[in-house]
């Protein structure tokens, strides 16, 4: 029986979808759910992505689902945050106030049709609340763009 992150043609719930997890990594999920479920107007969701990602929780404003502007990936054993932005809001990011660990996922990210893609593996508290800060960033814009 496959598991239920790789099951694409079985919607898993949330909770099958994290079971797979040990504490310090179930922890780090809850706390981006969580955090990003707090923002103003913000709505998850769970969909296929395909390979790589598989079933996928995407973070999008209200009423537009089909576009998440955040997206946490439960791939067991190395959950990863992921975070598409343009070059004009990379260029806007001052990478001095952040870590290695975050700077380097922004330079190595895979650009598609104008669009760069950092993902980052949740490995540590810390990191994860640094790429919450930076969500929170992006949302306050997203926001003053409505």
């Amino acid at each position: 029986m496959r598991p239920a992150w790789q099951d694409r043609f079985a919607l898993p719930s949330r909770d099958e979808l994290l079971c797979a997890f040990g504490t310090q990594q179930r922890r780090l999920l809850d706390l981006v759910r969580e955090h990003m479920l707090a923002l103003e107007s913000v709505e998850e969701s769970l969909s296929w992505r395909g390979i790589p990602w598989r079933w996928t929780f995407g973070y999008s404003m209200e009423g537009e689902n089909d576009r998440p502007w955040a997206y946490l990936v439960p791939q067991p054993g190395k959950p990863l945050f992921a975070m598409p932005v343009t070059s004009l809001a990379l260029e806007a990011l001052d990478a001095r106030k952040h870590s290695r660990v975050l700077r380097e996922g922004v330079s190595h990210a895979s650009q598609v049709a104008g669009v760069f893609w950092p993902t980052w593996e949740l490995t540590s508290k810390t990191l994860t609340e640094e790429l919450l800060v930076l969500a929170r960033r992006r949302h306050g814009t997203l926001v003053a763009l409505a």
